[in-house]
């Protein structure tokens, strides 16, 4: 019987078929059986636990979590020591009665305006040995506005000076002895008034150094003022030197340290 195309071509893949298995079964009797596959030295790296079962997966989309913009312990240090050292010296809520429109004093001293503002520099600079702080914190995460905050502290007397703060003097118009100071509460604790259109912060601190105003009782009063204005017009809430709420009774423990810092400086003089 004649052999046509047709069948030589069935004969000839058959063939083909049976070389490529017998191949197949050579190789793997080559391997002792076991498929050889290239490592890709791209996951060299990861860990072959087999605990990841996100590993063949779609890729996941992680949340990540919003920086804090602000954190209490980045707020500058108010001690002596670092008040000293930036003047280039060596060495509840409601107890506040926010709500009530109390008079913010002005003059401890009346000061003739037309007296040049540094009339206060001319005392000696002491070394400052202790310092009472007023922290005044935005509860708005946006924080104190630039325009509203310039406004508030103005109207309490503050004027823009030394070390790129606000100072409270003798006079609301700026003249005589620095009273207390309000710096920025987040670090590095200045103000740029270039730019206080577009400047916000979550956080100002009112302190007052001892030895400092010659009458640190009437300035604490003043500083104490302000700070609960601020607090009041801008929403903010009043905190101590340790950053924890402040109340009437922290007001009272401040008076107290001044009146014992008072005995001391009277005892050292005798």
């Amino acid at each position: 019987m004649e052999i046509g195309l047709r069948e030589w071509l069935i004969v000839i893949g058959i063939i083909v078929i049976a070389g490529i298995l017998f191949d197949g079964w050579r190789r793997m009797r080559g391997g002792k059986g076991k498929l050889k596959f290239r490592l890709d030295h791209s996951f060299s790296n990861v860990p072959d636990d087999g605990s990841d079962p996100d590993l063949l997966s779609p890729p996941r989309v992680v949340e990540r979590k919003r920086d804090p913009e602000f954190v209490e312990e980045d707020m500058p240090s108010m001690s002596a020591t670092e008040l000293n050292r930036r003047r280039n010296i060596e060495p509840q809520q409601g107890d506040l009665n926010l709500d009530t429109d109390e008079p913010v004093p002005t003059l401890l001293n009346p000061v003739d305006d037309d007296i040049e503002p540094n009339l206060g520099s001319a005392r000696e600079a002491l070394p400052v040995e202790e310092v009472l702080v007023i922290n005044v914190v935005a509860r708005d995460e946006d924080g104190f506005k630039g325009p509203a905050l310039l406004q508030n502290i103005l109207e309490s007397g503050l004027r823009f000076g030394e070390m790129d703060i606000f100072h409270r003097h003798e006079s609301m118009a700026g003249n005589g002895e620095v009273l207390f100071s309000m710096a920025n509460g987040v670090k590095p604790g200045t103000f740029d008034l270039d730019d206080i259109e577009l400047f916000s912060t979550r956080a100002v601190s009112f302190f007052l150094g001892l030895p400092g105003p010659r009458h640190p009782k009437q300035a604490f009063d003043v500083m104490v003022a302000a700070a609960r204005k601020l607090a009041h017009e801008l929403n903010g809430e009043l905190k101590d030197d340790q950053r924890s709420v402040m109340t009437a009774q922290t007001i009272e423990h401040y008076r107290q340290r001044i009146a014992e810092f008072e005995r001391k400086q009277l005892t050292n003089k005798r």
